[in-house]
């Protein structure tokens, strides 16, 4: 038997640290088994076996025993562990961070189990005694027929008793507590979906085809389906997973946030019931651990799930679908791994012979760029699903409008007005929260800013209070300016919270309620909100990008964008490529029902090409101009970036450590076999400073991926990332989402 484990623990340590295997142990531990073992100075650290050995290259004298073998088989499939090998490479981190990134339930073994009452041995002698009181009598029906076990809530309420009598019958034997996993419930949404297919029209009937054939065929195909809002893409998708489950394969569907998570599971709950299950960080650790067993026993064949799904354990993995692919929030930014989950998606469909299907109204440029070079296959939906028609699209310049116009146009008070009177339904799309951007002194002119990050402050008016959006810091209104004492302070910009005070003031009767980050804090407060929307118990929703993306309403008949041009004004060269894609998402929230959509958007910048190709759902015209700023500046998707952030509290310290890096970078990237290998930098980030530690920057622009691997692993360069000084934190981002 081999003599020598090699564990990683969860830690930027790159090592494999070598350890002694007891002899009381009859068995090697399997790759990929959790262990406890002593690291540092404490004496039990739980950590993943990746590797085994004969031989230890480490002095005997100064290798330690492991204590404790948590796992007798393997976690993770042989190929999903190399796929999380490829991800330690790929983006530069440590196979630690990548292991408890794919199973953070740390040493949990069990899954959570719920008391239930079931027949006991005395069940049917009790049932045929005539002396058996009523109430009992109703409950022990409970149990007759194909139901096995109830909590004592459900037998409570399917008996309309109290505890009492279901008491006496576990104390007289009639019935008996036993253990089983948490039921997932269906929910009222999944109810909904429970319903025949509808008929495909003639685009859908030829993707899904084209998709089936690949299913059919077997081997890895990527395919990028771009449809327009309301073109029935999930429908593509629970045809081709029916296609998968058909061909008995599994599949996974990853959506780009937590809370779109309960109405698109729900949706795929009601076409395959009993075959569904849900994984995302969201979840309490025993509910997602009693999931994450389900799928790797093989029970369960799909999961939904965001960006953390990626690591499902699920086996003879058949077709992947990545749905809104080109939404930042599959790019994890913090902390280690910072992958990129449709990446990933895309490379496990490659190590499995799995079928990849990207979906989106708006195709991010590297996705499309793929498609043009023929490394993915393009599909197309041009139409919507159903006979109603894409909403007509009205610019209002908001240039040169009075000051009651503010916020609400005359053309949007008058549509919103229209609509109440229609019977219909209205969404005020600002993807800014907070009442005022910003709180300004009229006699210094200085605006209120976070002491630990270089930005101003919010000001919500619910609690009257600033906080940092960046931080989280939160402090009371002044009465005065902090810089020179003045008492006329004012209050500039305006968020959710301001443009919700607007419709209220203008339509005082109307049923209106705001979804943005601040409402939906409480757990379930989001479901909340959307299922009074589509019942129809709310009028006017003004809301954030929350209202953007994977809603289906019928009842919507006008969106209003409050203020076009926000996601413009970053200092980030994909700012027009998300700004495009926003408005573009959240008008097809119109026009779903029987009546006619309306779509207004009000735009200080009305001539920007992103704001103009989204009023008529042109991508092609955005990607044409898009495209060749991006050729010309170098960017993605005609180059790969990589992006070196150093952070410290001491500002003098990380200046000169990035500068050290860039000095010893400078040669190397001059000399690399790409002669597209730039390096821009040092220089400080856009927002300079965040949670009190100041930022600086490097950027590596290249043609060959291969070319940021060899800089990185450098050893000088891997010296001085891996191992900086103290109280200076290195992010290395691969393939950044974002520059901020």
């Amino acid at each position: 038997m081999p003599r020598y484990a090699h564990v990683v623990f969860n830690n930027p340590l790159r090592e494999r640290f070598t350890y002694r295997i007891p002899l009381s142990w009859n068995e090697p531990p399997p790759i990929g088994a959790r262990v406890l073992a002593p690291f540092g100075p404490k004496k039990k650290q739980l950590g993943f076996v990746v590797g085994i050995a004969d031989v230890s290259a480490v002095p005997e004298a100064k290798v330690k025993e492991l204590e404790e073998l948590l796992d007798e088989e393997a976690l993770l499939q042989p190929t999903l562990f190399r796929l999380l090998e490829w991800i330690s490479d790929y983006y530069f981190c440590s196979l630690g961070e990548v292991l408890f990134a794919a199973f953070p339930f740390g040493a949990r073994r069990d899954v959570r189990r719920e008391r239930a009452l079931a027949r006991g041995p005395l069940f049917d002698a009790a049932l045929a005694d005539p002396k058996t009181p009523k109430k009992r009598r109703v409950v022990l029906a409970c149990f007759t027929g194909a139901r096995e076990t109830l909590s004592l809530n459900e037998a409570r309420a399917l008996a309309q008793v109290g505890p009492g009598p279901i008491h006496a019958l576990v104390k007289e034997g009639a019935l008996e507590w036993r253990v089983r996993p948490t039921p997932v419930r269906v929910s009222e949404a999944e109810a909904l979906y429970q319903s025949a297919p509808p008929e495909l029209n003639e685009d859908q009937a030829a993707v899904t085809e084209q998709v089936s054939e690949a299913l059919r065929e077997g081997g890895y195909r990527q395919f990028l389906l771009h449809g327009v809002t309301g073109s029935g893409k999930t429908e593509v998708f629970l045809r081709a997973i029916d296609e998968t489950l058909r061909l008995g394969r599994t599949a996974l569907v990853l959506v780009p946030e937590i809370a779109l998570t309960p109405q698109t599971a729900a949706r795929y709950r009601g076409r395959f019931p009993g075959k569904v299950e849900v994984l995302h960080s969201g979840l309490s650790q025993p509910r997602r651990f009693e999931a994450w067993q389900r799928v790797r026993s093989g029970e369960i064949p799909i999961v939904v799930g965001t960006r953390s799904a990626v690591f499902a354990p699920l086996a003879n993995l058949g077709l992947i679908v990545v749905d809104e692919e080109h939404d930042p929030s599959y790019k994890q930014a913090d902390p280690a791994p910072r992958y990129h989950a449709r990446d990933v998606a895309t490379y496990r469909g490659h190590m499995e012979n799995a079928a990849v299907l990207l979906g989106s109204a708006t195709p991010s440029l590297e996705s499309y760029e793929n498609a043009v070079r023929k490394k993915s296959i393009l599909l197309s939906l041009p139409r919507r699903a159903t006979a109603h028609q894409l909403p007509t699209v009205q610019l209002v310049d908001m240039r040169s409008r009075p000051p009651t116009e503010r916020i609400l146009s005359a053309e949007a008070r008058d549509a919103i007005g229209e609509t109440l009177a229609m019977g219909l339904q209205t969404i005020l799309f600002l993807n800014r929260r907070g009442h005022s951007t910003q709180l300004e002194c009229r006699h210094c002119g200085a605006a209120l800013e976070c002491t630990d990050c270089s930005v101003t402050l919010v000001w919500h008016a619910h609690d009257r209070s600033l906080r940092c959006h960046h931080c989280g810091r939160r402090q009371p209104e002044p009465e005065r300016c902090p810089g020179c004492g003045s008492q006329w302070i004012r209050a500039r910009g305006y968020g959710t919270e301001q443009v919700q005070e607007a419709v209220e003031n203008c339509f005082p009767r109307a049923k209106i309620e705001r979804i943005d980050l601040d409402t939906t804090l409480e757990q379930g407060a989001h479901d909340r909100i959307l299922s009074s929307f589509r019942k129809g118990e709310i009028e006017v929703l003004v809301g954030t990008q929350m209202v953007s993306k994977g809603l289906d309403m019928p009842g919507v008949r006008l969106v209003v964008v409050v203020q076009a041009e926000t996601a413009l004004n970053i200092a980030d060269f994909r700012a027009a490529e998300r700004s495009f894609a926003l408005l573009t998402q959240v008008a097809g929230r119109a026009g779903r029902g029987d009546h006619p959509g309306l779509v207004l958007v009000q735009s200080y910048a009305p001539s920007h090409h992103s704001i103009f190709s989204a009023l008529h759902q042109d991508y092609t015209g955005f990607r044409r101009i898009e495209n060749r700023f991006r050729y010309h500046l170098k960017l993605p998707p005609h180059t790969r970036l990589l992006n070196i952030r150093m952070e410290s509290e001491d500002e003098d310290r990380v200046i000169r450590e990035i500068k050290e890096l860039g000095k010893v970078l400078e040669p190397l990237v001059a000399d690399s076999k790409d002669k597209e290998c730039r390096l821009l930098g040092p220089a400080p980030c856009p927002i300079e400073k965040v949670q009190a530690r100041w930022r600086w920057q490097i950027q590596i622009t290249s043609r060959d991926a291969s070319q940021r691997a060899a800089l990185l692993e450098h050893p000088t360069v891997r010296d001085k990332l891996l191992k900086p000084p103290a109280k200076v934190r290195v992010i290395v981002d691969m393939d950044p989402m974002t520059l901020l």
